[in-house]
């Protein structure tokens, strides 16, 4: 396997975020490379007919927007005796067309992503945003697992 040069973590706030971003500052540590953290913010524009609210939808979207830097930074800055500097970004539009867009133009070498527990139904009703990324990119993948993996070893 070759080393990677641009690692891309694309994360979206849940409790699974701080895994993947520490595991994806782990690789870019051991391979010297740079580390780039995305969310992506539903664009609500496209909810502009549907969805009514007092709050101007261009007021919802900014302060979502502000809210998920905000949550990057924090995690960004976390990991103390870290040399790896890791690079806030937060864009708005759908996720699996903004992260496949991404890696194209910043020519990421791996993506490192989140899974979510969800039923039987959920999944085959909607599949996975991992699985579906999966048909639109060309680089590794590392999918971290919601829950520790426990490792059976023999004593």
């Amino acid at each position: 396997m070759t080393m990677a040069t641009h690692i891309l973590a694309a994360v979206d706030l849940s409790d699974v975020t701080p895994k993947v971003i520490a595991y994806a500052r782990q690789l870019a540590e051991g391979w010297n490379a740079r580390l780039t953290v995305l969310h992506v913010v539903h664009d609500l524009s496209y909810y502009s007919g549907v969805f009514i609210t007092s709050t101007p939808l261009n007021t919802l979207q900014h302060n979502m927007e502000t809210e998920a830097k905000e949550h990057l930074q924090a995690w960004c800055e976390d990991e103390s005796g870290s040399d790896v500097m890791c690079e806030p970004l937060v864009l708005a539009g759908r996720p699996i067309a903004e992260i496949a867009r991404l890696i194209r133009e910043l020519e990421v070498d791996c993506l490192v992503i989140g899974a979510h527990s969800m039923d039987k139904a959920e999944h085959q009703l909607f599949g996975s945003t991992a699985e579906r990324l999966l048909h639109h990119i060309q680089c590794p993948t590392v999918v971290i697992p919601p829950q520790p993996i426990e490792y059976v070893t023999n004593a």
